[in-house]
């Protein structure tokens, strides 16, 4: 879950992660992140991207 403010950045890779997997990465309740974690967030939403696994599968 995401807990913080959205950046235009963020809601691209929202919108990439999305397409992807079928759902947004802010949705996934067991995964938690604040403002103060955003770029840890943005760097795993990426990561997921590149590797083709959700967050679920490598963030513990």
């Amino acid at each position: 879950m995401w807990y913080g403010e959205d950046t235009q950045e963020l809601m691209e890779l929202n919108k990439e992660y999305h397409k992807i997997f079928g759902v947004y990465p802010y949705g996934h309740m067991e995964l938690e992140y604040g403002q103060d974690d955003y770029s840890e967030y943005v760097m795993d939403i990426k990561k997921a991207l590149k590797i083709g696994k959700p967050l679920t599968d490598f963030v513990e």
